[in-house]
């Protein structure tokens, strides 16, 4: 029998979370490797049977909350359609919405990022500033946002859930929260050093926490021209 990857007491504290947040149903889909008796040379994924066992038990808390598993290499053109690059990724947001993403294995802070997410698509209502929203429609072309954490930092739910947040608003917005240790060559790529770390349309790098106003200011910098960024006034 497996042993469990949410404690009770969290599972207890997590049901009346989404008994008392949750408005309308929410389909979460995870993109992983499914077992199999022979292993492709380069294809191993070392937490996909965790994650998926995680995301089982999460789904499981209420009757609202429902889980898509899909096979990263038997099913490829679902993973291009839903912009998922690794193993394992959870997708957030409503049907046919994939913008809001999570790379690696939810545990510690990082199930909070998860759940804050589930929140976030179930009641469909953003928690950013009507500036904020007001200001994201001048958005007219790609935003790919990409939050570094770590289970342990608690600075980094903030960042990522700011970063979902942002993406599930707007639609030219995608947003990869990305689980540094798991994933340490996309790290090093982009010199992470420290965790939260935030990577902007690749040019765009910042370290450490942010406020919404100032997410917003780089967020515009890189989704609108110049000369709609000087209509776009002070943040």
């Amino acid at each position: 029998m497996r042993q469990p990857m949410i404690a009770d007491k969290d599972k207890a504290q997590l049901k009346r979370i989404f008994r008392k947040d949750l408005t309308k149903e929410v389909t979460i889909r995870l993109f992983t490797q499914k077992p199999s008796p022979v292993m492709v040379p380069g294809r191993e994924c070392r937490y996909c049977p965790e994650t998926q066992q995680i995301m089982e038990e999460l789904s499981a808390l209420s009757p609202k909350v429902h889980l898509d598993v899909i096979d990263f290499y038997q099913e490829p053109q679902s993973a291009r359609e839903a912009g998922a690059t690794r193993i394992p990724a959870i997708v957030l947001g409503a049907k046919g919405d994939s913008r809001a993403k999570f790379y690696g294995i939810p545990t510690g802070y990082g199930l909070g990022t998860i759940v804050e997410g589930i929140r976030l698509t179930s009641r469909g209502v953003s928690p950013l500033s009507m500036n904020t929203r007001k200001k994201l429609r001048q958005v007219n072309r790609a935003v790919h946002i990409q939050v570094f954490v770590t289970p342990t930092d608690a600075d980094c739910p903030r960042m990522a859930q700011l970063a979902h947040a942002f993406a599930l608003e707007c639609p030219y917005v995608t947003a990869d929260v990305v689980e540094v240790q798991e994933f340490q060559a996309l790290g090093r790529v982009y010199g992470v050093r420290a965790v939260p770390a935030t990577v902007i349309n690749e040019h765009i790098r910042f370290a450490g926490v942010v406020t919404e106003s100032q997410m917003l200011e780089k967020t515009l910098q890189a989704g609108i021209g110049a000369m709609q960024t000087a209509k776009a006034g002070p943040n």
